[in-house]
């Protein structure tokens, strides 16, 4: 026993001693030194001042290669002239529906011009007038095709 204590309580309040001067030395000190095999590195809490390493940080960058420029973007494709008649009697003239069209015949055209104007194929900007195109001529053959089947 030392000075009325045993020896376990003098270690318990030792310990209890050393954790509140560690407590206190947190508060006041802003970051914490940590030491490795042979270097040791300061953990800092707060942000890093800008002006402390504004010098060494320019440095390194002077290093660092430029970065690329960006690509300009290109220029849009201009719609295509046949995309611009959507008027029935338009498509009905590129069909050159007649009355020696078979229904063999006219699935063949229809198939041919969905090849050029289905609005999947296109560009998105051109998709409205490609739907109207293919919509006109899906009438215009599904008509003929019922004047041919009575």
């Amino acid at each position: 026993m030392l000075f009325g204590q045993s020896v376990f309580q003098s270690v318990v309040e030792r310990l209890n001693q050393e954790a509140e001067e560690q407590a206190q030395e947190e508060a006041v000190t802003p970051h914490k030194t940590v030491t490795g095999f042979t270097t040791s590195f300061v953990l800092e809490t707060e942000r890093p001042d800008p002006e402390r390493f504004g010098a060494a940080f320019d440095a390194y960058l002077d290093f660092l290669p430029d970065p690329p420029e960006p690509e300009p973007e290109p220029e849009p494709e201009p719609m295509p002239a046949y995309l611009e008649r959507t008027s029935l009697a338009d498509v009905s003239d590129e069909l050159a529906i007649d009355g020696k069209d078979t229904v063999e015949s006219l699935s063949e055209k229809r198939r041919a011009f969905a090849k050029l104007n289905h609005p999947d194929r296109l560009s998105p900007e051109f998709r409205a007038n490609a739907h109207a195109r293919m919509t006109a001529a899906n009438l215009l053959i599904d008509q003929a095709i019922k004047l041919i089947s009575r």
